[in-house]
């Protein structure tokens, strides 16, 4: 009898200390979901810029944007797989993403506009991980407001770029389309998570090492581009690193003979792929410009500055720049823990070697760029802990009241400006159609047409016009022009007119080469050549169809 009310005691302090345990996890649930919901607001926000600029070009009606609404219309159609890549593939994790989101929405522009908001919240995910990393002992809210404050410096970035090119310094928004490479942007920031999760641990695990091999080697036999944007900057800093015995040798080496293991798998998978690439990475290179190459990205330096809003721009990717260098400084001086000084020290190694790479390769395309507005996240979040720690050593808390107060605040600020803009987002994605297709279709009238046309010109009209109207690219000889396209849709063909855009450049004129059309049809930004009938038809259907079908054979398709 006199145990009773001990045994009552225990009881009361188990069930306080489950309940006290269940607040807790539901407390934590609570703040992931805040911490999600800024994240959905910034990438709401990003999006409803970028579809009320000129930037909307290159999420929906860019030549390169529309190839993944081109694959599923030729998946729709029933064609043969035989489509002519760039060495990138956009077989992992693109295609498959595009089309889940494909099969939720009704228009590609919907489909585009879902997948470039599911690729913001990756980056929010993926950053949110490496917080857990970088900041271990610090609290879950401290580290999901530290995600949320990185992913809201690639929407300040989003936010000053409107230009309608592809090829300028403006890479955040890049992000939000499907074919500039956003796949290996996530695979890098995840490589880096895995790393920090070995290097914190000081051991690399079975598991991490099979999942960072996957990821390599998967994102490698999908686009080569991994290799220099992730795998040789791990491998480079860890190096390094484990040379200035910063880091230990045994995760460092086995986390750079997996990351080498997998790329070399990932390039291997790429043999059997290896129809579907139409150039070979190495064609890209060209020392030999390289002096050229600078100059062109001097030029593109003083174009971003020559606005306000590309001014901000700049000078938030150095500000990005400068936290990775102050930030590999401040960890080496203060020898803080080795996955801050990794996680300072990879940032500032992509960005130089991406820096020289580009310019030594003698390239001229931006977009090889596009990491220098994204791995910085990775040294914001280490910069933020060591700001953290430093604070928590001076025992200084006052302060610490006052920013939570404005973390509450500015999260209060995101969250009512998403809301706000998302109506008219979902409104202008939802209405949003490609004009210049109707004209095309008014003259098909309904008739099952197909045609030819130069790159830039046909390839929205192919992805936005109605079914019944198909679409071929071609050379300015007529010769069928492999690049992002589905080789299959060549076979037995019968083109019988022609698109000619107003930026066309044709060596020979259309009438010259093809003779007088039927008819000339003028629409807004180019005109319909109609050859059905006519002699120019069977010249049509002997060239293009003739250079198909030459090219399908020599990729062995």
């Amino acid at each position: 009898m006199s145990r009773a009310p001990h045994r009552a005691t225990v009881a009361t302090s188990s069930a306080g200390a489950g309940r006290a345990s269940a607040g807790a996890a539901s407390g934590a649930v609570w703040r992931e979901a805040l911490g999600a919901l800024v994240a959905l607001a910034l990438a709401v926000v990003a999006l409803r810029h970028v579809v009320a600029t000129e930037r909307v070009s290159v999420l929906w009606y860019d030549g390169d944007s529309v190839l993944l609404p081109l694959v599923r219309r030729s998946l729709e159609a029933g064609q043969p797989f035989e489509w002519a890549m760039s060495p990138a593939l956009f077989f992992f994790p693109e295609l498959p993403v595009y089309l889940l989101c494909a099969l939720v929405t009704a228009t590609p522009q919907q489909a585009l506009a879902l997948n470039g908001v599911l690729v913001l919240l990756a980056v929010y995910a993926l950053v949110r991980a490496a917080a857990n990393e970088l900041m271990p002992s610090a609290g879950r809210a401290a580290r999901i407001t530290v995600s949320a404050g990185a992913l809201a410096f690639v929407t300040l970035l989003v936010l000053t770029e409107s230009s309608p090119t592809t090829n300028s310094l403006e890479l955040a928004s890049l992000l939000l389309t499907t074919t500039y490479y956003y796949g290996v942007v996530l695979a890098m920031l995840g490589t880096a998570v895995l790393v920090l999760r070995a290097v914190r641990t000081g051991r690399a695990s079975p598991t991490v090492l099979v999942v960072l091999g996957l990821v390599a080697a998967c994102t490698t036999a999908s686009n080569p581009m991994y290799v220099p944007w992730s795998a040789a900057p791990v491998v480079v800093t860890l190096a390094l690193l484990a040379l200035a015995r910063r880091v230990p040798w045994r995760p460092a080496g086995l986390l750079v003979a997996t990351l080498v293991v997998g790329s070399v798998v990932g390039y291997l998978l790429r043999v059997p792929l290896r129809p579907f690439v139409s150039l070979d990475p190495s064609s890209y290179l060209h020392p030999d410009r390289a002096a050229a190459s600078l100059r062109f990205f001097a030029a593109l330096t003083d174009d971003r500055a020559g606005t306000a809003a590309g001014d901000a721009g700049l000078l938030l990717l150095f500000a990005g720049v400068l936290v990775a260098v102050g930030g590999t400084v401040w960890a080496w001086r203060v020898r803080t823990s080795r996955t801050v000084l990794v996680a300072t020290a990879l940032p500032l190694v992509t960005v130089v070697a991406l820096s020289v790479g580009v310019v030594v390769t003698g390239q001229d395309a931006a977009r090889y760029l596009q990491p220098i507005a994204t791995v910085p996240l990775l040294a914001v979040v280490a910069v933020a802990e060591l700001a953290r720690t430093a604070v928590r050593r001076t025992r200084v808390h006052r302060p610490r009241r006052g920013l939570a107060t404005a973390v509450a605040v500015a999260a209060g600020v995101v969250l009512v400006t998403g809301v706000a803009v998302t109506p008219s987002t979902a409104g202008a994605v939802a209405a949003a159609r490609y004009a210049p297709t109707a004209c095309l279709e008014r003259w098909a009238d309904g008739r099952t047409v197909t045609g030819v046309g130069q790159f830039w010109t046909v390839r929205p009209l192919a992805a936005y016009a109605t079914p019944n109207v198909h679409l071929l690219q071609v050379r300015d000889t007529f010769d069928a022009y492999p690049w992002l396209v589905d080789l299959g849709a060549y076979r037995d063909a019968s083109p019988t007119f022609v698109v000619v855009g107003s930026r066309d450049l044709w060596t020979t004129a259309v009438e010259d080469s093809l003779g007088a059309p039927a008819t000339i049809t003028h629409c807004t930004g180019f005109d319909v050549y109609d050859y059905a009938g006519t002699a120019g038809a069977e010249v049509l259907r002997r060239d293009v169809v003739g250079s198909a079908d030459a090219i399908r054979r020599e990729r062995g398709f």
